[in-house]
C-alpha cells in the first residue's frame, strides 16, 4: 500500500470515481442522492425521505493546484429510498424513463491553495451546472475533500428547489405534504486514472 505516495507525488492529473470502495447497503461506498422533508398521515407525522443511487460516474482534472474540470453523472433509475414503498413515486416524480440521469459540470476552476497533507480536509465551493429532469441551473455546491492515501474522498450537499427543475413532488394517499426544497447529497471516492 502506498499510504503517502499520492501526497508526495502531488495531486495533479485525472481522477475517476471508484465505485468498488465500500458497500452501498451501509452507505460506505460512492453515492449521490437527496433528502427532503415530508408529512405523512395516519398518525406518522413529519419525517425525512432519503433517496440514493450507487450508480455514479465522473472525473476530476487537477492542473497544478487548481481543479480545472469536474463532471459527475448519477443514474436516477437506480435510486433506492430508505422506505422501498417510496421508490415508484420517486421514479414517477423524476420521470426517469425520459430523464434517466442527473449531472453536475464544474463551470469555474477551484483554487486548492497547495497540495493537502494526507488526511487533511479541504473545503471549497464548486460552482457549476446541475441538470435534473432535463433542466439545467447554475448552483454552488459546498464540498469537503480529503486525500487518504491514493484516494480523494469528496462529500457535500447543497439546497435545491425541485420545481426549478420541473419536478413535481410525488403524492400518495398517506402523504399529506412534501417540501419543494431539499438537499442534494453526495459521497464520492476518486482514484487516479
Amino acid at each position: 500500500m502506498r499510504a503517502s505516495a499520492t501526497a508526495a507525488d502531488g495531486i495533479e492529473g485525472t481522477w475517476t470515481i471508484d465505485t468498488d470502495i465500500g458497500w452501498f447497503a451501509d452507505y460506505t461506498s460512492a453515492w449521490a442522492g437527496f433528502r427532503v422533508n415530508e408529512v405523512l398521515g395516519q398518525g406518522i407525522g413529519a419525517t425525512t425521505a432519503i433517496g440514493r443511487t450507487p450508480s455514479v460516474t465522473g472525473e476530476l482534472i487537477i492542473e497544478g493546484e487548481t481543479l480545472t474540470a469536474a463532471s459527475i453523472e448519477a443514474d436516477l433509475t437506480t435510486i433506492a429510498s430508505d422506505r422501498p414503498r417510496r421508490d415508484d413515486a420517486i421514479q414517477r416524480a423524476l420521470e426517469t424513463a425520459q430523464f434517466p440521469t442527473a449531472t453536475f459540470v464544474l463551470t469555474q476552476p477551484v483554487e486548492l491553495a497547495g497540495v493537502p497533507a494526507d488526511g487533511a480536509t479541504v473545503t471549497a465551493n464548486a460552482i457549476g451546472d446541475l441538470t435534473i429532469h432535463g433542466e439545467t441551473r447554475s448552483v454552488v455546491f459546498p464540498l469537503e475533500a480529503r486525500l487518504i492515501g491514493d484516494t480523494i474522498v469528496v462529500v457535500g450537499s447543497t439546497g435545491v428547489t425541485f420545481s426549478d427543475f420541473g419536478v413535481s413532488m410525488p403524492s400518495a394517499p398517506i402523504v399529506v405534504s412534501v417540501e419543494d426544497i431539499g438537499l442534494l447529497e453526495l459521497q464520492l471516492f476518486f482514484e487516479r486514472a
